[in-house]
């Protein structure tokens, strides 16, 4: 089926869920007779430039667009592309700043959008996309805000699409490894999970206004946010773009929209914890940066209803600096806002005493990661290739093999889904219940040290916090209407 095929009947009133159906068989159907998926990428920073190198070369996908309001990010992709696979054809390949305007001229040539924007982008392309019949994967968080999850998982699962979210993790083996262990009992009952990240996604200052880099496309970079100044490398920072974005509220979601996703994954595949979502979340402490940017800590704490024979669970997450550190540039590595020393972390207390009851002074658990703690013993696990278990030796029938980890495993697997027309192994309906969790720290940090009540759609006990579920869109970027 054509992609104006698909709008002819969609014009007709032929259930949407039927078109996404038809169209997603036809699809397979083409490629199964050798056709390449025909992809655009969206947001051609960093991220992208690692996407592509795990698309399995041009034999495999066709790269029909390529979009960032910064050429000089274009240019990287490509160049990516081609010192990786040797070679690689973009040629006739759309090539600019908008990805309305890319949609508009090319969108009925595409199968599949990749979205590696900043967080404020991810929503609207992801939903044009959908509703033009285009498979996604989009990058973690999955989107901005609650109310945007909540319309992407709608929309997905109205036009049939597959879908894949970048928790890369999600696809090794040693996540694999840590699931089947826990389902299968070998540290017994869980009732707490502590997951902790390294980073700092937030600002202390202001940096003052500069240039953007010379051909950007500032006024589409900000799109559906405030317009607001771009600022270059400072004391150690290293901009707005490329990467502190994230600190800023409006842009990107602090340091739990940064790595939530990935380190909280184990414990909701394990535990199942999305058949429920958490019922509440509780910010205990919370550390603001200079106005206009997330926290540089937080504490959080969300409580899971019992899921079948499962126990309650309550999952504690911490992030950022502790208290007392002093908050300078120069206890983080300047890229990623990495804290340099374990001992500057807010790192869970309850697990310094876990490391003095399994003697762990000359072995600590590492920067980040997730410790399920168990009836019958315990699993540290970071979100791709590290596993331990204790006591030690509980384990060994799980990790008498090494783990690995190969990179490319989570594209392919969303590529792979799309010529089968299957779900991938993090669609939207594995990965809204673990985004809409990430986000409700969010939430909960705005709304300062309370307990919330989440239904799965709104706060039930505190009307002012909802205000928090949503953003506000800058005339001529707003959600487009279906």
């Amino acid at each position: 089926m054509k992609r104006r095929d698909f709008l002819k009947l969609a014009a007709a009133g032929v259930p949407a869920f039927n078109i996404g159906s038809l169209l997603a068989a036809s699809l397979a159907k083409r490629i199964a007779q050798g056709g390449k998926i025909r992809v655009a990428l969206i947001g051609c920073g960093a991220q992208m430039t690692g996407l592509i190198r795990r698309m399995g070369g041009d034999q495999n996908v066709q790269v029909v667009a390529l979009v960032d309001p910064l050429p000089s990010g274009i240019r990287a992709v490509k160049a990516s592309a081609k010192k990786f696979y040797g070679s690689f054809d973009f040629t006739g390949a759309w090539e600019g700043a908008d990805y309305r305007e890319m949609f508009e001229k090319v969108g009925d040539r595409i199968d599949a959008a990749f979205i590696a924007t900043p967080n404020h982008h991810h929503a609207i392309p992801a939903l044009m996309a959908i509703r033009r019949g285009i498979h996604v994967y989009v990058e973690k968080p999955l989107a901005l805000t609650l109310e945007e999850v909540s319309l992407l998982a709608r929309e997905a699962k109205k036009y049939g699409v597959v879908t894949q979210v970048g928790n890369y993790g999600h696809s090794t083996k040693a996540m694999k490894m840590c699931v089947d262990a826990v389902k299968n009992g070998v540290i017994g009952d869980v009732t707490e999970v502590y997951s902790y990240s390294d980073r700092v996604n937030s600002m202390f200052f202001r940096p003052p206004a500069s240039p953007p880099p010379a051909g950007m496309d500032w006024d589409i970079w900000c799109g559906p946010a405030p317009v607001c100044e771009f600022y270059g490398p400072h004391e150690g920072r290293t901009g707005l773009h490329p990467h502190d974005w994230h600190s800023w509220i409006g842009y990107g979601n602090g340091s739990i929209g940064n790595m939530g996703t990935h380190i909280m994954d184990a414990p909701f595949w394990a535990l199942d914890l999305g058949k429920t979502g958490p019922e509440s979340v509780e910010a205990k402490d919370v550390a603001w940066g200079c106005p206009g940017a997330w926290a540089y800590r937080d504490t959080i704490d969300y409580t899971f209803p019992a899921r079948g024979t499962l126990s309650p669970v309550t999952l504690h997450w911490y992030d950022g600096i502790r208290d007392g550190v002093p908050i300078a540039v120069s206890h983080m590595e300047r890229c990623y806002n990495i804290l340099k020393k374990r001992s500057d972390l807010n790192f869970p207390p309850a697990l310094l005493e876990f490391e003095k009851k399994y003697n762990l002074e000359k072995a600590p658990l590492a920067f980040m990661g997730s410790v399920f703690i168990g009836t019958k013993g315990a699993i540290w696990h970071c979100f791709h290739s590290s596993l331990r278990f204790f006591p030690k030796g509980i384990g060994k029938d799980f990790i008498k093999n090494k783990a690995g980890y190969q990179a490319n495993e989570h594209v392919m697997e969303f590529l792979n889904a799309v010529r089968e027309a299957r779900e991938a192994n993090t669609g939207f309906d594995y990965s809204i219940p673990l985004a809409q969790t990430v986000l409700l720290g969010n939430v909960a940090a705005r709304a300062g040290k309370k307990k919330l009540l989440w239904d799965g759609a709104r706060i039930t006990n505190d009307e002012a916090a909802n205000a928090y579920l949503k953003t506000t869109y800058r005339p001529g970027w707003e959600l487009p209407v279906a």
